[in-house]
């Protein structure tokens, strides 16, 4: 089972929040937002030009739409329950209820005629090794600690990969990239350490369990150029990596 994961908004900043979200329905959105202590302080601020409406029930409703925005930078799931009531002539005749997951990913508007530039190992023999960085179809590749070498081990079967010590390896992308997708697998340690450069600029980092498998690992960040991979105890390695600007 995957490991639950419970999202909760823990800060607001102190300047106004810049908020954006857009959906394909015209109409917006519901959002709910719940507090583990109530009743809640809560301070309602209006004007002519921005009027609130408030019901009896105490539910708050802006007149002008509020959009929403949460970025992330690996998918959520979420748990979903929905129920849809259908009348005949004003009357209720049935219930349906729809429950599942729902998978949240930052996604951003495709360029059709935008390919995303890949690069993977097979062209290369297995049982190379590199001790100096590798530049290999303008991507380069460099160790942070050991060799990196070339091996067929774990998933996809069938495949040459590139495999690191946990030390690490660094991978620096020919141009600047907003979309990054690395495929890599592991099987020692329950995560991989990642992060992710903007020039010489630390932009980001974060761990991901990786646990006798593989997995593909999305970086939606504009700029990136270069991305540092650390774990797996001589038992992890890139299997592709890909990006798009």
């Amino acid at each position: 089972m995957p490991e639950e994961r419970i999202v909760k908004i823990t800060a607001w900043p102190k300047e106004p929040a810049k908020l954006e979200h857009r959906f394909n329905s015209e109409k917006p959105c519901p959002v709910s937002i719940s507090f583990e202590k109530t009743p809640a302080n809560v301070i309602v601020h209006s004007n002519p030009k921005e009027p609130l409406h408030v019901d009896m029930a105490m539910n708050v409703i802006a007149k002008e739409t509020i959009p929403v925005c949460i970025k992330m930078c690996e998918p959520i799931c979420v748990k979903s329950k929905y129920a849809i009531a259908i009348d005949i002539f004003d009357r209720p005749v049935a219930n349906i209820g729809l429950q599942g997951e729902t998978r949240i990913s930052n996604c951003r508007e495709e360029d059709n005629n935008v390919r995303p530039v890949c690069v993977d190992f097979n062209k290369l023999k297995k049982g190379m090794e590199f001790t100096e960085a590798l530049t290999y179809q303008e991507f380069k590749f460099t160790p942070l600690g050991d060799k990196l070498r070339t091996v067929d081990f774990g998933e996809p079967a069938g495949r040459i990969k590139l495999a690191f010590s946990g030390e690490g390896i660094r991978i620096d992308l020919p141009q600047e990239a907003n979309q990054v997708k690395l495929t890599v697998n592991n099987y020692a340690g329950q995560t991989l350490d990642f992060s992710v450069y903007t020039g010489s600029t630390l932009a980001n980092q974060f761990s991901q369990d990786i646990v006798n498998e593989v997995k593909e690992i999305f970086i939606s960040r504009s700029g990136v150029t270069a991305i540092e991979i650390k774990g797996g105890n001589n038992e992890a390695a890139v299997v592709e990596v890909c990006f798009s600007s």
